[in-house]
Formats: C-alpha cells, sequence, structure tokens
C-alpha cells in the first residue's frame, strides 16, 4: 500500500515560518503564549483538505472558486445543528454554480482554535499551487459557519475583480470595529500564500502586538502593512457579508446573511442567537420563494460594475497625479493636490466600501489636475 501523503500544511507552516523569521524585526522574540481554548475531541483526518486533490476539469470555462469553513466533528456547542445546517445552505449553493465546498472537521492547533482559519486557508491554496496551472482553482472563498445562504442565484465570481485589476488579490469587508474575517475570497496565488505566512508567523514573531481579535487582528495588521495595502481592498458589505442586526431588515434577493453577534452585547447569548437563525433557516428550507430572486432583478451586476469602474478610475486618476507634480512644481494648486490625492489614496485602501466617498475623491482630485 502506498504511503499516505502528509497534507501539506504542516510542511508548509514551519517552512515559512522561518522564512518570515526575520520579516518583522530581525531578531528573535519572547514566546508566544496563546490564550488558552479547550482542546478539539475530535481525531478525524485533515476533511476538507484531502477532497481538494479533486481537480477541476481541464475543459472547465470561467473562472474556477473552491469555498470552505470550519466544523468540528465531536463539538458540542448548543448550535452545532444550526451550524450544520447554515453549511448546507453554502454546499447547495456551491453545487449550483460549481465551487466545491471543503470543510475542516478538527483543530489544526490542537491548544488553540484562533488561527486555525489562516493556516486552513494557507494549505488549502498551498495544494492548489501544487496543480498544474489548468487545473487549480483561481479563488477560494471563506465562509464562517454562522453564514446562511438566501439567495443561490447570486456566484460568488460577481464580486471579483475584471483581469485589468490583477493587483487585487483579496477582498473584504468590514463594520464598526473595521475588518470581519467572518467572510474572505482570496486569490489562489503565491501572493495569497506570503501574506498568510506572515499572518501565521505574527503572534510568534511579534507577541508584543496587540491582536484583540486574535486571527482577525493579525489577518487585518497584515493586509494593511505597507507591502500589501494595495492587494487588499473593502467591498460593501451587504453584498455578501450582510449582518442580521444591521437594522435594514429583511431584503429579499440579498445573497447572504451572517448572524455574528448576535446575542453577545444584548445578553441573550446562544439562545437568542439561535431563535433567529432557526427562523431564517426555516425561510431559505421550506419558502426559498420569499427570498429569492434571479440575478438580473437584483442590483448586483449594476453595483458591482460600477465598484470596479470607480476603482479604477481612482488608480488611474491617483498614476495621473505623479505626472502632475512633475509637470506643475509650481502651480498654485500643488497643496490642494497633495491633500486631495491623500485622501482619494486613504479612501481606497481602507473605504473603497463607502463607494460614494471613493467617488467624490476621485471627482475632487480630477478637478484639481484639470485646474
Amino acid at each position: 500500500m502506498a504511503a499516505r501523503r502528509r497534507p501539506l500544511f504542516f510542511i508548509a507552516v514551519p517552512a515559512f515560518v522561518l522564512i518570515y523569521y526575520f520579516s518583522f524585526t530581525g531578531k528573535r522574540s519572547a514566546p508566544f503564549t496563546y490564550p488558552p481554548t479547550p482542546p478539539s475531541e475530535s481525531l478525524g483526518t485533515h476533511a476538507g483538505l484531502e477532497n481538494c486533490t479533486d481537480d477541476f476539469n481541464d475543459s472547465y470555462e470561467g473562472v474556477r472558486v473552491r469555498q470552505a469553513t470550519m466544523l468540528y466533528e465531536g463539538d458540542k456547542d448548543k448550535l452545532r445543528g444550526l451550524y450544520e445546517r447554515c453549511v448546507e445552505t453554502h454546499r447547495k449553493h456551491g453545487d449550483r454554480w460549481g465551487v466545491p465546498t471543503h470543510v475542516l472537521g478538527h483543530a489544526l492547533y490542537e491548544d488553540n482554535s484562533y488561527f486555525n482559519k489562516p493556516a486552513y486557508l494557507q494549505s488549502l491554496v498551498m495544494v492548489e499551487l501544487a496543480k498544474p496551472a489548468v487545473k487549480r482553482a483561481d479563488w477560494i472563498v471563506w465562509f464562517d459557519g454562522d453564514s446562511v445562504i438566501m439567495n443561490p442565484e447570486i456566484p460568488w465570481t460577481i464580486f471579483l475583480p475584471p483581469s485589468d485589476l490583477h493587483d487585487y488579490h483579496i477582498l473584504g469587508t468590514q463594520d464598526n470595529n473595521g475588518f470581519n474575517a467572518g467572510m474572505l475570497i482570496l486569490r489562489v496565488d503565491q501572493w495569497t500564500v506570503r501574506a498568510l505566512s506572515q499572518v501565521l508567523a505574527l503572534p510568534v514573531l511579534q507577541p508584543s502586538i496587540g491582536l484583540p481579535f486574535y486571527d482577525q487582528s493579525a489577518l487585518d495588521w497584515v493586509f494593511q502593512l505597507p507591502a500589501n495595502q494595495e492587494h487588499f481592498i473593502f467591498q460593501p458589505r451587504h453584498w455578501w457579508n450582510r449582518y442580521f442586526f444591521t437594522g435594514d431588515g429583511d431584503q429579499p434577493g440579498e445573497m447572504l446573511l451572517h448572524f455574528a453577534g448576535i446575542g453577545a452585547q444584548s445578553g441573550g447569548g446562544s439562545q437568542e442567537k439561535s431563535g433567529v437563525m432557526r427562523r431564517y433557516l426555516e425561510k431559505v428550507e421550506t419558502e426559498p420563494q420569499s427570498w429569492t430572486k434571479d440575478l438580473s432583478k437584483t442590483p448586483y451586476e449594476k453595483e458591482t460594475k460600477a465598484f470596479w469602474d470607480q476603482v479604477r478610475k481612482a488608480k488611474e486618476t491617483l498614476q495621473k497625479t505623479g505626472k502632475w507634480f512633475r509637470d506643475h512644481p509650481a502651480n498654485r494648486h500643488v497643496r490642494e493636490v497633495q491633500e486631495a490625492e491623500k485622501a482619494l489614496r486613504e479612501t481606497l485602501l481602507r473605504e473603497a466600501d463607502k463607494v460614494d466617498w471613493l467617488s467624490g475623491n476621485t471627482t475632487q482630485l480630477q478637478k484639481l489636475l484639470r485646474d
């Protein structure tokens, strides 16, 4: 019997920790201690990685996407049954659009769960990169287990950047606390491997950096490094990471609801969260027609095109600004142009999801360049 190959994760992480050992400080740091969490009771296999060996067919047309999440075997969480139903909505959505679903069945870090997400994502990306280009996925979508696909007629590909904006590797969303890692879209390439390696190495090599939201804070910190920030972009959260408690009311036709945080602030805990989740899962399972709309009858196509058109316009305007400074060193608007350039650049990097702001700052800078 042929020897079973070990998942690449267990080889990749130590290697990349060494590679990036000097990426942050250049010197050895004190040992890092993870916040204590109960050890996993699962002794299952690395389930969602091994079925990743099922390649896309050479003749597959279009952008190739995989999706992934975590749902631990033997987990005694009171909401476990609801999470399984949530994941099932994603599986069915994946089947609808030819997107394989991968579920991590046990903790990779037995003494800590906070960094399992980036570790698993890195392993999935590396498995894909080990394949011939014609068989690998182009993107991987991460979804948390407390999210539900409400409208399966919306494909993940609608949110991806057009081919001329190929320098974007990570698509994310944010809320009042900043970046939210509950939903992520990652390009399968070497840049993503490098970024996730930095995330995994961060708490070890830079233990003094505050990570209030653990892996979420680490992901945000790494994505905003000067070398990385232009390859990450925020998209409007209501497209594919809308929270239940945003106060918008039901929005039939929207793709997804994320039930993060329900019961945490009110003190209702899992009982409150389970009640809300059951209500919407029953909508999906028993009366899907009450929420489902064809893609053409939703604003997604128009809004995503307008978003990327505006991003393109902002980037082109910033590129023109450098030439303007060289050609007009003594122009009376130099200071105004500098301030407008800074405002547009910061909006593109941190608040591109506020499309009106991005448009307004772009228009303001263009006006100054013409004067």
